[in-house]
């Protein structure tokens, strides 16, 4: 009878913030970026992906402010909950007028056990529900990518690159996702929310957000991260697109 009264008790607060034009909004904890872990692959541990399908209406362009406030609100508290037991994570950004559409993603590589309790946290979350109430989520899905016993470092690559860059470019990547959250961070502090907001004040937040990290990465983007990144390689060449050879 208790855990029926428990679980009653939580569907209808779940249901109360669906319905609700005002969130609560809570001032997360600033993330303190933890080292990946260099002997990540292990027995126990896979590769999951929680997926954010967003409604993204015909006619109109993506709208990326949605993924900082997915970002901020949603993965950041988790990310900060469950950092010692992720020895690789990772954001991935995409939107095609195909059949995947609009999404945004959290990749990790973990056990199991931890890889539920977030999945877990994240689906029944009121903010979840409430994004979906309001038709900036379509749908939210979780699911294993490793196919494998062994969740290989390399299994989340791109297959078309030599196996040395398929296994060591999780790590650069996981570095890239922890500043770029970092800068979200920052941002959205200089105007912080209100501690009760409604859902276009807080969509129109990160929309701003938005605004300005695009202005950075327009204005110190090449010198900050393509230039430096460019040093590591010792300045070698490379083909980009065109197949010019550049150096930044």
């Amino acid at each position: 009878m208790q855990l029926l009264v428990r679980t009653c008790l939580i569907l209808s607060s779940v249901l109360f913030a669906a319905c609700a034009p005002t969130m609560q909004v809570e001032t997360s904890a600033r993330l303190q970026p933890k080292a990946a872990v260099i002997d990540a692959e292990q027995d126990d541990r896979y590769w999951w992906q929680m997926r954010f399908r967003l409604i993204w209406p015909e006619g109109e362009q993506p709208d990326f402010g949605q993924h900082l406030l997915i970002s901020e609100q949603l993965l950041l508290p988790v990310i900060i909950e469950y950092q010692d037991k992720l020895p690789l994570w990772r954001f991935h950004r995409r939107a095609g007028r195909d059949g995947a559409g609009h999404q945004f993603s959290l990749i990790i590589f973990t056990d199991e056990v931890t890889a539920g309790q977030i999945n877990r946290e994240i689906s029944s979350a009121p903010l979840t529900d409430w994004l979906i109430s309001n038709r900036l989520i379509e749908k939210v899905n979780f699911e294993k990518r490793s196919p494998e016993e062994l969740g290989r470092l390399e299994l989340t690559s791109d297959p078309s690159w030599p196996i040395e860059i398929q296994r060591s470019w999780p790590y650069f990547i996981m570095g890239t996702s922890q500043a770029w959250l970092l800068l979200v961070q920052e941002l959205s502090a200089e105007n912080p929310l209100a501690s009760k907001v409604d859902y276009p004040s807080m969509l129109q937040h990160y929309q701003e957000v938005d605004k300005r990290l695009n202005a950075q990465w327009r204005e110190y983007g090449q010198h900050a991260y393509l230039h430096h990144l460019s040093a590591i390689f010792g300045y070698q060449p490379i083909y980009i697109h065109s197949t010019e050879l550049k150096t930044f």
